[in-house]
């Protein structure tokens, strides 16, 4: 019986994503330059006609290559953004680790990557925040139990990914049960955790949403629950000249998108609704940080 479900479960996958994709070729359609965006920009890039965008190659549904095309929540997005602006989109897909190295050596104008915003990185760069992320308690449908918050873990078996944030969360949440402890037990991977899930060996794994969500689309007997931790992801914007005004055109932008509806449909083709924002926001350096954490 594992084959045919392994077979159905990939097929519906096939069918779901084709299905998925159907918005975004309409949210593109859609997308306008919009004057009084395109009046916010810098005249440096105004003339050159040109918006340098760096997208961290972290895989899907954020920013993949697929053949020869790039792919993903954060290129869609990069693409609209350069529209809205009435520029001409030259992203370019680098490693997490030189987005804000290339943001300060003057190589791109902005990078996606959903950055938490912290004093440190507001020492090199300026943010724009456009999504946001969190964790979930990943379980059975068919289970009794349904863990929304930290609180809930008491009395129950639970699980993360070893060496994720998640794991530690759990671990310094179960000391804080008062009658019921929690049992807290790490997995290697999503896949050996999902096992755990169906041989009722733990009750619910804390894995971040991106996650969660693969994992429902290859096993429909699988359901997310809870907002927990995380907070608003930004863009970077490189930190010269142009860093005020052209804050203040990506804010404006992402504004444009999430008013129009054509940013719903982005995120809704990529599976990724899960983390819209209602409005973007501007950090600069000296600026509060939002509040992450668990």
């Amino acid at each position: 019986m594992a084959q045919p479900r392994r077979f159905v479960l990939r097929a519906l996958t096939a069918v779901l994503t084709g299905a998925l994709m159907l918005p975004l070729a309409q949210a593109q359609a859609e997308v306008q330059k919009a004057d009084k965006v395109a009046a916010l920009l810098p005249d440096d890039i105004k003339q050159a006609g040109v918006l340098r965008i760096a997208v961290p190659d972290v895989g899907k549904p954020l920013a993949y290559k697929d053949g020869t095309s790039l792919k993903g929540m954060d290129v869609d997005l990069a693409n609209a953004v350069a529209k809205v602006m009435g520029l001409k989109a030259e992203i370019s897909l680098i490693p997490f680790a030189a987005a804000l190295t290339g943001l300060q050596a003057d190589k791109f104008d902005i990078s996606f990557g959903e950055f938490y915003v912290t004093n440190e990185r507001l020492k090199v760069v300026d943010f724009v925040t456009n999504w946001q992320d969190y964790s979930s308690f990943l379980s059975l449908k068919s289970g009794k139990v349904k863990l929304t918050a930290l609180t809930d873990i008491c009395g129950r078996s639970v699980g993360a990914m070893a060496g994720s944030a998640e794991l530690e969360t759990l671990k310094a949440s179960a000391p804080k049960c008062t009658g019921a402890a929690a049992t807290v037990s790490s997995f290697p991977s999503v896949s050996n955790s999902v096992l755990a899930l169906h041989s009722g060996r733990v009750d619910g794994v804390l894995i971040n949403r991106g996650g969660a969500q693969e994992a429902m689309h290859l096993d429909d007997a699988l359901i997310a629950t809870g907002e927990i931790g995380g907070g608003p992801t930004a863009t970077a914007v490189a930190r010269n000249k142009n860093a005020e005004k052209l804050g203040i055109a990506l804010k404006a932008a992402y504004d444009q998108l999430i008013q129009s509806g054509a940013y719903a449909n982005i995120l809704k083709a990529n599976d990724t609704a899960y983390g819209a924002a209602k409005s973007a926001s501007i950090y600069r350096e000296g600026a509060t940080p939002p509040k992450y954490g668990f």
